[in-house]
């Protein structure tokens, strides 16, 4: 009889998974736009923007947006300086080299670039962070905006914000656009699944990691 009982029991949890699992899998269906934008939609953050110090801008991107959306930040009065690292990105040439020259076709003056192209030991979005925040504290910066592609700035911000806490300085985010990525329907185009999905990885991964 507990024998019976317990197969009875095993067999109850079973149809019972079994039809959970069926409701979740239609309410997927049904819901899955839904719910994969809004996963997205948690890769952007933006603040509201006022003038400080110094507006950083992170590599990566391939379109030169970042750099475009900075220079326009400097050029309406919110920043006195772009900050950027910029190492070796092929042979001899450095994203340095590319960023000043975009800056010089855009009108913006040497002077007012702050930059390094040294090599990191690992490249990445800390990496970049630890010589930002460097090239800040040797100009005396106490606030600065950080400008990346949109769905890097929920990342990015994770990264810089305690550096800039320990540094004392005061950060804002301003999320540039990539014609490259489009995070509405993400899924629909394989350039910017790839993108948003390495992003998904990155961002999980930070947080059980660092």
């Amino acid at each position: 009889m507990l024998v019976d009982r317990r197969t009875k029991s095993t067999g109850r949890f079973i149809k019972r998974l079994a039809v959970v699992s069926v409701v979740l899998l239609i309410v997927l269906y049904v819901f899955h736009e839904t719910i994969l934008n809004y996963m997205a939609s948690q890769l952007v953050y933006k603040d509201e923007v006022k003038p400080c110090d110094a507006i950083v801008v992170l590599t990566g991107d391939y379109t030169g947006e970042r750099l475009m959306a900075a220079i326009d930040l400097f050029n309406k009065g919110y920043g006195k300086e772009i900050v950027f690292w910029g190492g070796p990105i092929y042979w001899k040439i450095t994203i340095a080299e590319l960023y000043l020259r975009q800056l010089q076709d855009s009108g913006v003056a040497p002077e007012h670039a702050i930059w390094s192209d040294e090599k990191l030991s690992q490249v990445s979005t800390d990496g970049e962070a630890q010589v930002n925040i460097r090239l800040l504290k040797s100009k005396g910066a106490r606030s600065f905006i950080l400008v990346t592609s949109h769905y890097h700035t929920a990342r990015a911000r994770n990264v810089y914000k305690p550096l800039a806490r320990d540094n004392g300085m005061t950060m804002l985010v301003y999320p540039a656009a990539d014609s490259n990525v489009k995070l509405k329907h993400w899924w629909r185009e394989r350039e910017s699944a790839k993108i948003v999905f390495l992003e998904f990885q990155k961002t999980i991964w930070y947080k059980l990691f660092q």
